[in-house]
């Protein structure tokens, strides 16, 4: 998640639609439902897809979409890593 996000910031929204696209370590949702973390898998998930979102006009034509849905999309991700972190780091801890 922590890439995916620091990919957004670096090469933006197209770049996170490439690197959720691939079959590499940033293309997180799978990896990260698989070792539990559920909400952290939907959140990238969700940025992922809001990041590729490319709509069309009424002849088929491809239009930029509103960022509106990715500018949500991007903050809930990154305040749930951060709230992951520290949470991990409190429980180990303990």
């Amino acid at each position: 998640m922590r890439r995916l996000l620091e990919t957004g910031v670096a090469g933006g929204l197209r770049a996170v639609a490439e690197a959720a696209r691939g079959a590499g370590p940033l293309a997180a949702s799978g990896p990260l439902g698989r070792a539990g973390f559920t909400t952290a898998a939907e959140l990238a998930a969700a940025l992922a897809t809001e990041a590729d979102r490319r709509d069309r006009d009424g002849f088929g034509r491809l239009i930029d979409p509103s960022p509106e849905h990715y500018a949500w999309a991007w903050p809930a991700a990154a305040t749930h890593l951060t709230a992951a972190r520290r949470s991990l780091v409190a429980a180990s801890w303990r």
